[in-house]
């Protein structure tokens, strides 16, 4: 049999492999059921009104009214992008087969790391070994059941990235590497989950840096220039091809709550329920918001010993555990960490963590290097708010780093290194061509071995001493009240028991683990094979038991399930709409979580609804008059025809607004204001039926004009069937020029402004609405949302997609024509 076609084979058979293990892991999907995704269904409630409007028209709309009064749908849906990348990211995550839903996400993991090990010069065997133990990491499954989807697609790009860099710095083969490289940045890209795609930079800076070192020390610098010429086209190609998704989101952040606040003024300024305070304008996130969800130092131990606290605030519970014994539940709120709730521990494996510990003493070179650093500043970061020094320091100058929150979503680096780590210590000890000595691998497989399994054992003497209580018990304390001292010491013992049995459980897998390799490097096993064999079905045992606790077949259902259908609330509102042949009008849902619930955003234009990037102004609007004061004017200006309220026995009741101020209004007169500090606190004793809150910033558009009110002027919008989105449309009628109001929110980069047809200037006012100078006659005024940039970064994205693929393709063909020992170098 011919070398490339037995490689080919073994390949295929791998392929073949991953996909049987992602299919098992996600059976059910084969049988037409569907996972129960929390944030998915959110989603699907957000983008409904998008999803109606394409289904009856063919179109996509880039503006969503259904939540927060209208926003860009950016992070929503827009159209299909032209990137060459997303087409290979759908064919990759199984999405021909309709399974990137379920097995499409642990196939990407599997091949994204199998093909990254490759690429680092390692058997097929080996990344076989590598690639389960990355792909079934439980942060990997946990994801999939929370409905992160554009998460896990990039973070399976993690890998082959850093691959790919390796290929070309550490192999010296220009060519491959740079191909993987820059496919594997241009399809992270494309998944548009910039904060996984910013991990993955710092730790390319690292291994750059790093590698740096080396050149310097070894006085090799044209290999490295090379290799960073070849990595600077590749990625000018994947952001060439993703530049509508780059540079539309770098133009939205900038108005949205991660881009700052330009106000330094607090709600306490207006009421006196607090210390009024002034605060710095900003141009990123709060601190404290984006670092709620911070991992705590000891919490780190889950790495090694994923019941270490307490895995999730939902923990599934065995009939045998106290919990379920005195009161008959399956799952409790074992989850004693730091964070304000958890679905589940970040595990990476007993045995990684271990072989992790080895590779810092057998391997040598830049790896151990790059590896070990990258490791420790994923940590560290996932620490957040618990290492403020550190962490406050890479919050206010790290470039970019204060546009994200989640600060435990960092340890997806060390998921990472860890693992390539683990798999280079195999490599070193089962490497037959460069061997090591037997001592030296001896010592390290001791030191290691006594560093894991001995850090359990003395956590394990010590646990006597541990509270198994957290910053959830408060909450839990307020909630249950008198019962919540028998309620702890319930939930204590079982969170002591998950303890004990996952540290013997990670205990005995790693004296396992260390058993088997002593054998190989004592000469008592002589196959390399059967260890990895024997490794991978530990791997593969540890890591599948402790996933399945968080994501099995319960967690599916029939997809008629997940159809989102109209609440109670929902038909009795339309059944008021009918009444008062109300159109066109907005809601203020107080019976749910009115600024995190998307689900009344499905049926119903809302104030509220759920947004991570929601505009910024429109933040400080809720925060200043929506939330703990509720000012009526913003209500009605906003017009917020109808309020649901929290009724008797739970149940919703609707109230209607007699005042809301409809679609649009003219007003009898302006006031200037000196800025955004001054603009939101007028709003406090503002009457928006008479007057206009205008920053001087646009004095010129109503300054010398005459605009003293018509009292028989008319204006009214035009309903349209079905409603889109992106277009608005009104009439008007008077005698004298007016300045009209539009209750529509602000946002100039996208809409356009027509009178009859002809372009026509509008402006903000109120803070967040539109505003116009409308000249005396009859006139139809419309509103479009023509996303002028987006169109033109899709030619930019279609054009480099273009130029990727031609110059994939003559390299190739250039590469196949050359000598055979040229080639090889490449």
């Amino acid at each position: 049999m011919k070398p490339i076609f037995k490689k080919t084979l073994i390949h295929c058979g791998v392929i073949l492999f991953f996909f049987l293990i992602a299919s098992i892991y996600m059976s059910p999907a084969f049988d037409g059921k569907v996972i129960q995704q929390g944030d998915i269904m959110k989603w699907k409630a957000m983008a409904k009104e998008q999803h109606d409007f394409r289904d009856k028209t063919g179109e996509y709309t880039t503006w969503t009214s259904s939540m927060f009064s209208g926003m860009p749908s950016y992070q929503v849906t827009t159209p299909p992008n032209k990137s060459v990348f997303s087409k290979v990211q759908s064919f990759l995550n199984l999405k021909v087969f309709d399974l990137n839903g379920s097995v499409g996400f642990i196939f990407l993991y599997l091949i994204g790391f199998y093909v990254a090990l490759l690429a680092m010069g390692m058997s097929p065997w080996l990344s076989l070994l590598g690639a389960l133990a990355f792909g079934l990491g439980s942060y990997n499954i946990i994801i999939i059941e929370a409905g992160h989807a554009t998460k896990a697609y990039a973070m399976a790009m993690m890998a082959p990235i850093i691959g790919g860099m390796l290929l070309i710095l550490q192999r010296k083969k220009y060519l491959w590497g740079g191909i993987l490289f820059a496919a594997a940045l241009g399809i992270q890209i494309a998944c548009n989950h910039i904060q996984i795609t910013y991990y993955t930079m710092l730790i390319g800076i690292i291994l750059g840096l790093v590698y740096l070192v080396y050149a310097i020390k070894d006085k090799e610098f044209k290999p490295l220039l090379l290799g960073v010429g070849v990595m600077l086209i590749g990625i000018g190609f994947a952001i060439g091809a993703n530049a509508r998704l780059l540079f539309i989101n770098q133009e939205y952040v900038k108005y949205t709550m991660r881009g700052g606040s330009e106000i330094t003024v607090t709600p306490e300024d207006l009421y006196k329920d607090g210390e009024a305070k002034s605060i710095a304008a900003s141009d990123g996130l709060d601190i404290d918001y984006a670092y709620s969800w911070s991992y705590g130092k000891g919490e780190t131990y889950t790495l090694l010993v994923p019941g270490a606290y307490g895995g999730g605030s939902g923990e599934t519970m065995g009939t045998d555990s106290e919990f379920y014994k005195k009161f008959r539940q399956k799952q409790a709120p074992l989850y004693w960490g730091d964070q304000p709730f958890t679905s589940g521990p970040v595990y990476f494996g007993a045995i990684v963590v271990f072989l992790f510990v080895l590779g810092l003493f057998v391997v040598k070179g830049p790896e151990r290097w790059w590896i070990l650093l990258a490791t420790i500043l994923s940590i560290l970061m996932a620490w957040g708010k618990n290492l403020m020094g550190f962490n406050g320091f890479l919050f206010d100058h790290l470039p970019l780093y204060n546009k994200f929150r989640t600060p435990s979503m960092s340890l997806v680096m060390a998921n990472v290194t860890m693992v390539i780590m683990a798999a280079l210590a195999l490599k070193t000890i089962f490497d037959k061509e460069n061997p090591v000595d037997k001592k030296k691998l001896n010592l390290g497989l001791y030191i290691s071995t006594g560093i894991t399994a001995g850090f359990i054992l003395l956590m394990m003497a010590f646990s006597g001493g541990f509270s198994f209580s957290g910053a959830s018990d408060v909450q839990m304390a307020a909630q249950y009240g008198n019962q919540w001292d028998m309620i702890q010491d319930v939930l204590i013992e079982d969170r002591k028991a998950l303890f004990m049995a996952d540290s013997w459980r990670s205990l005995i897998l790693i004296l396992v683990s260390a058993l088997f390799l002593w054998l190989f490097i004592n000469e008592k096993i002589k196959q390399s094979g059967i260890v990895i064999g024997i490794l991978a079905c530990l791997v593969l045992f540890d890591l599948w038991g402790v996933d399945r606790r968080y994501l099995n077949d319960s967690n599916f259902v029939n997809e008629k399930r997940l159809k989102i259908k109209p609440s109670q609330t929902d038909q009795i509102l339309d059944q008021y709409a009918a009444q008062f042949k109300d159109e066109d009008y907005r809601v203020f849902d107080l019976s749910v979580n009115t600024f995190n619930d998307s689900y009344p955003s499905a049926f119903h234009h809302q104030i509220g609804g759920y947004s991570a990037a929601k505009l910024r102004r429109y933040q400080d609007i809720i925060d200043f008059y929506l939330s703990r004061h509720i000012n009526t004017g913003v209500l009605n200006m906003l017009n917020t025809r109808y309020v649901v309220v929290p009724g008797q026995n739970g149940q919703p009741m609707v109230q209607r607004n007699p005042d809301a101020l409809g679609n649009a209004w003219f007003v009898d007169q302006y006031q200037l204001v000196d800025d955004a500090n001054a603009e939101i606190l007028a709003l406090n004793e503002l009457n928006p039926a008479d007057t206009a809150v205008i920053d001087k910033r646009f004095a010129e558009m109503v300054q010398g004009k005459n605009l003293e009110r018509d009292s028989n002027s008319v204006i009214v919008m035009e309903h349209q069937k079905p409603y889109n989105p992106d277009y608005v449309v009104y009439k008007s009628k008077s005698s004298k020029d007016q300045l009209a109001v539009f209750s529509e929110v602000y946002y100039a980069p996208d809409w356009r402004a027509y009178i009859d047809g002809k372009p026509a200037d509008y402006f903000r006012t109120d803070y967040i609405l539109r505003a116009m100078v409308i000249p005396a006659g009859e006139h139809k005024i419309e509103f479009k949302n023509e996303a002028p940039m987006m169109h033109k970064l899709d030619k930019i994205s279609l054009l480099c997609s273009i130029l990727f693929v031609l110059t994939v393709a003559g390299s190739l063909v250039l590469y196949y024509r050359k000598p055979k020992k040229e080639a090889t170098n490449n």
